[in-house]
Parts: C-alpha cells; sequence; structure tokens
C-alpha cells in the first residue's frame, strides 16, 4: 500500500471516528473521501473489494444508524483551520510511523482523541 492509500485511509479514518461518536457536522478537506463515502451510500456493491472498504463499510453504517442527519463539509487544505491542519498532522504520522498492520486501529485511536469530549 503506497502512500497515498494510507493517507486515504487516514483521512477516511478521522471521519469514522468523528461519525462513529455521533457528531452531527464533520469537515474535511478530503474531496476524496466525500465522493466514496457518497458512493458507499449510494451503490455499496462498487465497493465491495475497494482497498477502504472495510473504513467505508464503517461509516456507512454509523450514518444510516444515526439518530439524526449527518452533514460533511468540504474545507480548503491548509488554510490554517486549527483542527484540519491537527488531524491532517495525525494523518501524516500515522502513515509514515505506523506498523502496517496496526495502521487503522491507531489512526482511528489518534483521531479519536480529537473528536473525544474533554471530561
Amino acid at each position: 500500500m503506497g502512500i497515498t492509500n494510507i493517507i486515504s485511509r487516514a483521512e477516511l479514518a478521522a471521519i469514522a471516528a468523528a461519525v462513529i461518536h455521533g457528531y452531527s457536522h464533520t469537515a474535511t478537506d478530503s474531496l476524496t473521501s466525500l465522493h466514496q463515502i457518497k458512493k458507499e451510500l449510494s451503490h455499496p456493491n462498487l465497493h465491495r473489494h475497494h482497498i477502504q472498504g472495510d473504513v467505508l463499510q464503517s461509516i456507512a453504517k454509523a450514518i444510516r444508524q444515526s439518530p439524526s442527519p449527518i452533514h460533511f463539509f468540504k474545507v480548503k487544505s491548509h488554510a490554517s483551520i486549527i483542527f484540519n491542519e491537527h488531524a491532517d498532522a495525525l494523518a501524516k504520522k500515522s502513515a509514515t510511523h505506523c506498523q502496517k498492520a496496526s495502521r487503522y486501529q491507531r489512526v482511528y485511536e489518534l483521531q479519536k482523541r480529537v473528536y473525544e469530549p474533554k471530561a
């Protein structure tokens, strides 16, 4: 899996963390991720063998089971949007430092910290 696929997976993992934790409004700079999610929701059979299929299925399941509508927003990348910059840094760190077998879990755990409410 190349760096592009790893970063794409990290972007999707961040979105998954937000949706799974009940956030109804999620911003991302990854237009590709938004297109993949839309395609998974409208034509799930087309992603059956997609390299990110498991993450896309998790996102689609969380969206379908959500008691309230989920809204996604595309934001400009590298525009000093603090949480977006933080998420990008975590995605890059995960893509370059994690072991292949546990990348998704580590990205998910890192991204989950961003979205968990402070106690």
